[in-house]
């Protein structure tokens, strides 16, 4: 004779972490069945097994929860953070961000987002040239009009075409090159974007697929940490050196000597830190 049995389990928890003090999300779940059982030890059995997985559900259903929450409250205290939302909905931050977290304390933040909207503007016309082989103005990349406002209309009045990357591709020439997309490391959670990816073709360097990032001033170890998060995404198992290429207006020539490094792993070790800092302190 068949019997209607209901199994339900649940979750509830405090995220005192979240955007709001002690938020407490709580989960249910059931599962109906019918069927016969000969003995009370495989009721038991079925009953256990469904209650175990009917729980799991709701306590993944509780993480996705807090770490939405947690990202949320970190935007309103931080909101120059960077998160990139992975395929299945998780949320992770950016390498800028991580490698930044605890530093320019002492910068005001319309300072910090005048450099930030230079720095930004400066990447695009770079990734123009690498694409089409034309070093164009900032003001015929439409996409960065924003960066440009900021940049003209704010205090320090910063120039929004700095560095002569045609110039420094004759002395420095990179061959291949090709601009990247986003890259994320599922194991320790963090995603990134970098600038382009090519074979440099100068003294001081490898002819391996190296892994580039533009800078307007450099920070030697932040900067090499940066690339090194970056090589070690997805997909970038076949970079074997990293290089900064730093473009500004303090030099005649517009740019300064690249930086190379064939040290990925020391370097990742080092963001790994920082990483774990990040971590602790945000809660992701």
């Amino acid at each position: 004779m068949k019997r209607t049995l209901k199994i339900g389990a649940s979750f509830s928890g405090k995220i005192s972490t979240g955007p709001y003090e002690n938020t407490s999300p709580g989960f249910f779940a059931e599962e109906v069945f019918e069927e016969e059982y000969p003995n009370l030890d495989s009721l038991d059995y079925v009953i256990r097994e469904t209650q175990a997985k009917l729980h799991n559900i709701c306590y993944q259903q509780f993480k996705e929860i807090e770490q939405r929450l947690v990202v949320e409250r970190i935007q309103r205290e931080r909101d120059e953070f960077r998160f990139y939302t992975t395929e299945d909905g998780q949320q992770y931050p950016s390498v800028t961000s991580i490698l930044n977290f605890d530093a320019d304390f002492f910068v005001p933040l319309v300072h910090l987002s005048q450099y930030s909207a230079q720095g930004t503007i400066t990447h695009a016309r770079v990734a123009e040239y690498v694409k089409s082989g034309l070093w164009v103005d900032a003001k015929d990349i439409g996409e960065i009009w924003a960066e440009i406002v900021i940049c003209k209309g704010g205090d320090l009045k910063l120039s929004t075409d700095i560095g002569d990357f045609p110039a420094l591709l004759k002395k420095f020439p990179i061959t291949d090159m090709k601009n990247c997309g986003v890259v994320y490391n599922h194991e320790k959670r963090y995603a990134g974007t970098p600038d382009f990816e090519g074979i440099p073709d100068f003294a001081g360097a490898e002819k391996v697929p190296t892994l580039f990032d533009v800078k307007r001033t450099a920070d030697k170890v932040k900067n090499l940490c940066q690339l090194a998060m970056y090589a070690k995404c997805e997909g970038m198992e076949h970079i074997e050196q990293v290089c900064i290429i730093v473009l500004n207006d303090k030099t005649e020539q517009g740019y300064s000597k690249p930086i190379v490094s064939k040290e990925i792993g020391n370097y990742f070790n080092i963001a790994l830190g920082k990483r774990e800092a990040f971590k602790k302190r945000y809660g992701c």
